[in-house]
């Protein structure tokens, strides 16, 4: 039952992919604009005073980050971006985990459950068991007389090559 609703969502999952990508592409606009900076111009802060490999200098690295704090790995990107940026990276950073995870929890679980309609889940009537199980006794009745007729015709033509 659960595996065949979750089929009936698979086109309705092209939606709940476009809403993930709106919110990572807000999200990564909106660290570029406000921690972009900090990172070039505090580069000396960093091991070989080069950047961290997860920054967001540009669009695709924070496109990237901000996919790495919704997958849940979102400690070492922030205490990155508070070597450079100032305690703004907090918030941001829980905006980002909280909004971003409950929005596709929310959206994930409102599509499943708007196709457990009563129409789905209505119990069958005895009329419908009698008939199956009806159907299922001519079945094999046809079937024993399948294979009865099957074995006789084997067993006259064994008795013809014999005689």
């Amino acid at each position: 039952l659960l595996i065949s609703i979750m089929g009936r969502t698979i086109g309705a999952l092209g939606n709940l992919t476009f809403v993930l990508c709106i919110i990572i592409f807000i999200f990564a606009v909106m660290g570029m604009q406000l921690f972009g900076k900090d990172y070039t111009e505090k580069m000396y802060l960093f091991k070989d005073h080069e950047l961290p490999r997860w920054n967001f200098t540009d669009f695709l690295h924070s496109f990237m980050i901000v996919f790495r704090v919704l997958c849940g790995e979102w400690i070492e990107s922030m205490w990155d971006c508070l070597h450079v940026g100032e305690p703004t990276c907090i918030p941001f950073f829980l905006a980002t985990v909280v909004i971003g995870n409950l929005v596709v929890l929310n959206l994930f679980s409102a599509l499943l459950l708007s196709n457990f309609g009563s129409s789905n889940l209505s119990v069958p009537t005895a009329d419908s068991d009698t008939n199956k199980i009806t159907e299922a006794f001519e079945r094999i009745g046809r079937f024993n007389k399948w294979v009865k007729t099957h074995i006789l015709n084997f067993l006259k033509a064994l008795r013809l090559k014999i005689t």
